[in-house]
This record gives C-alpha cells, sequence and structure tokens, in this order.
C-alpha cells in the first residue's frame, strides 16, 4: 500500500484566483516559466472545466495588461498564449484519460506544426524569404539591440565580444537564428510539455489520492522512440559530420538539428532508464535528488545515448532479472 497520502485541498475561490496569478508570474521569469502551465492545468483539474477555463481567461487578461502598462512590449503576452494551450491540453489529456506520452507527442507535434504553419505564411504573405524576413525584425529592433550592446560592451566576459560581432551584423544573426531557432523551440516545447505532464500526474495522485487514476507520473518513464527512427538519427549524425562536404553548411544544420530534436526523445527514454536503475539500487532522499539533478544537466548526451542504445539492449530486463 503507498504512504504517499495527502490531504485534500480546499478548493476555495481565493485558491483557484492564486493558481491563475501564479501562471503570470511564472511566465515572469526566465528559468522557473518552464513550470508556468502547471498552476493553470491543477485548477482545471481540480476545480473543473468551468471554473479552469475562466481562470485561464483571467491569467491571459493579466499578462495583456502587464504586457501593455509594464512591458510596453507583447512578448509576454505571447507566451502566455503557448502557456494557456499548453495548461489546457494537459488538463484534457488527464480528463479524457488519454496514454501520457501518445497525447504530449500529438500535442506538441500539432503545436509546432501551427507555429511553423503561421510563421511560413506571415513570410509568404510579405513576399520575403525567411532569412530577409528575420533581418527586417532585426533592424525594426535597433533600439533593444543597442541596448544589449551597451551591455555586453561594459561587460568583462571574454565571449561578449563574439556576442557584439553578431549584434553589429543582422545577416550574421539572422544565420544564426536560423541555425538555432528551429531546434530551441522543438526542445523547449516537448521539455515544458514534459516536466508540466509528469508534475501534474503525481500532484494529482497525491492531492486525489482516494480516485483511481488509469495512468501516472509513472506513465512517462515508459516513455519508448519507435525503432523505425534510428535510420533518421545516423542520418542526422552522417549530415552532421559530412553535410558541409556534401552540399554546403545547410546540409550539417540539418543535421544537428535532426540530432538534437530526435536526441530529446532519446533523453526521455534514456531517463527512464536511469529512474529504474536507481530504484533498483535504492538510492533515495536528497542524495537521489542531487544526482538527478547533475545528470539532467551534465550528462544529458549520455542519458540520450542510453535512450538510444535502449532499443538494441532493454536495460530494464537487467533489472527485472537481478530483482528476480
Amino acid at each position: 500500500m503507498s504512504t504517499e497520502l495527502t490531504p485534500r485541498p480546499k478548493l476555495s475561490t481565493a485558491r483557484l484566483l492564486l493558481l491563475g496569478v501564479a501562471s503570470v508570474v511564472l511566465c515572469l521569469s526566465f528559468v522557473m516559466s518552464v513550470f508556468a502551465p502547471f498552476p493553470l492545468t491543477m485548477a482545471i483539474l481540480l476545480y473543473g472545466r468551468t471554473k479552469g477555463y475562466l481562470t485561464a481567461l483571467l491569467g491571459l487578461g493579466l499578462s495583456f495588461l502587464f504586457a501593455l502598462a509594464v512591458y510596453k512590449d507583447f512578448t509576454l503576452f505571447g507566451f502566455y498564449v503557448c502557456v494557456m494551450i499548453f495548461g489546457v491540453s494537459i488538463a484534457e489529456i488527464c480528463l479524457r484519460n488519454w496514454r501520457p506520452v501518445r497525447g504530449l507527442v500529438t500535442v506538441g507535434l500539432v503545436f509546432l506544426s501551427l507555429v511553423l504553419g503561421g510563421f511560413l505564411i506571415t513570410v509568404k504573405s510579405q513576399n520575403q524569404t525567411v532569412r530577409g524576413f528575420i533581418v527586417e525584425r532585426i533592424q525594426q529592433s535597433e533600439e533593444w539591440f543597442s541596448k544589449q550592446k551597451e551591455i555586453f560592451e561594459k561587460s568583462p566576459d571574454s565571449g561578449s565580444i563574439q556576442v557584439l560581432q553578431l549584434l553589429n551584423n543582422p545577416n550574421q544573426l539572422a544565420d544564426e537564428v536560423i541555425k538555432t531557432l528551429p531546434n530551441t523551440v522543438f526542445m523547449g516545447t516537448f521539455l515544458m510539455l514534459w516536466f508540466n505532464t509528469f508534475l501534474v500526474l503525481k500532484s494529482r495522485r497525491l492531492l486525489q489520492s482516494g480516485e483511481d487514476f488509469k495512468y501516472n507520473e509513472k506513465s512517462l518513464l515508459y516513455f519508448r522512440v519507435p525503432f523505425g527512427l534510428v535510420p533518421v538519427v545516423i542520418t542526422g549524425l552522417v549530415l552532421a559530420v559530412w553535410g558541409e562536404q556534401f552540399g554546403g553548411q545547410d546540409l550539417e544544420t540539418l543535421g544537428f538539428t535532426i540530432i538534437k530534436c530526435l536526441g530529446l526523445f532519446y533523453f526521455f527514454q534514456g531517463f527512464g532508464v536511469f529512474n529504474d536503475l536507481l530504484n533498483f539500487v535504492g538510492l533515495k532522499g536528497f542524495f537521489r535528488t542531487l544526482i538527478v539533478i547533475f545528470v539532467i544537466f551534465s550528462a544529458n548526451y549520455l542519458i540520450a545515448g542510453i535512450g538510444l542504445f535502449d532499443n538494441w539492449f532493454d536495460f530494464r530486463k537487467y533489472f527485472r532479472k537481478r530483482n528476480k
């Protein structure tokens, strides 16, 4: 019998409003913004769709006011729209008892398809190339870039010289954006979905311990990438190493993008194997938390490699045999 029992929270209106405000406050933090969908999802699960969706609209209004009155920039509002989409999507995955892995992959791919489609339609409507569109946006933000230049000119960091060279060359900066932005958006989307879905499933199980749920947070730890994607990974490795010789720097960039995007899924798979290893050796408590944090930030490529080779070796079977 599980001993993880938590008293049910009192579902007051003040607590509901606090959850809505918390999602906006988290958006204001650069580091903690990845967890912004979590309070919004919990509001929907604990209070129902009607009150939860009204809370989401309240957060949308607050973010709009902050963006308009305080920051004079609608970046915060646009980011909260994404947070609201993620929060509502995760809540629906839980309420409809969809398989968490399939649900978050579907939500992530649909979201990225809509973002990419909207971006390409915008570029096409202005009769521009992607590179030209980005260069024009950089030139329109000259005032903001001037402030950034002043900051880096005063910075003693050796890397600030390279940053200044980029800021002084819009064309080169646009090329860097084209190289890094696709995999950054892809990885950020799925990391946010995975972490928040994990937290929601665990919190729901603890806060609503009297109910029997079909899926819990352990479902995400059995993330398994289809074996058919292995040739795609190999293609990405080949392009990353020899792409420039085959057809230019664009092929090399494509190779690195493939590796980073698919590598994130293999990281999820490898993290599940790593979690089973910690269970096998009986590591618990604060020391386990430190090891997990260290591995996530310092050995993520190793974990992704474990996830990749797990397709052939199935590392979990060794834990089961030893347990028996």
